[in-house]
Formats: C-alpha cells, structure tokens, sequence
C-alpha cells in the first residue's frame, strides 16, 4: 500500500517525489517513529521526453499567485528549494 503516488515525474512532480523522500528520512530518523512514509513515483514517458509542461529552454515562475495570498510563502519555499537543487 503507498502511502502517497506523485503521477509524472518532470520538474514538479520530481520536485514533490525528491520532498517526499527527504520527509520520509526524517521520519525515520525520529526515535519515536512507528510508522515510515510508502513513496511511489510513476513516470508515463522516458526520462528527459519532450511531452511535459516543463520541456524547453525557458520558464517563468512567479511569485504573485492570484488564487489565494496563501501560496506565495509556498512559493518562495520551493524557489530557494530549487535554486538549493540547481547547486
């Protein structure tokens, strides 16, 4: 049984798994922990394919956010998680 499955596995989908597998090692890392995190990634193409919202040589990615005011420290949280990763 998973516990969570994160469908398509280009920028953001591998952003959520990589998040995911660094939660579930602090979870095992907690003395108190019974219970570990079950971590699935399904990738429907081949690693690098050219299907994905994300293929190309350019993004923009925002921090204005118009839905609710509430994604912006989301934002600002994955974008130092990227740059982090980019090093």
């Amino acid at each position: 049984m998973w516990d969570v499955v994160v469908v398509g596995l280009g920028g953001v989908g591998s952003f959520a798994l990589r998040s995911l597998a660094r939660r579930k090692r602090d979870i095992l890392q907690t003395k108190n922990s019974h219970k570990s995190l079950n971590i699935l990634g399904l990738e429907r193409f081949s690693i690098g394919h050219t299907h994905g919202s994300s293929h190309g040589k350019s993004r923009i990615y925002r921090h204005a956010y118009f839905e609710h005011e509430h994604y912006v420290p989301l934002l600002l949280y994955s974008s130092n998680e990227f740059r982090l990763l980019e090093q």
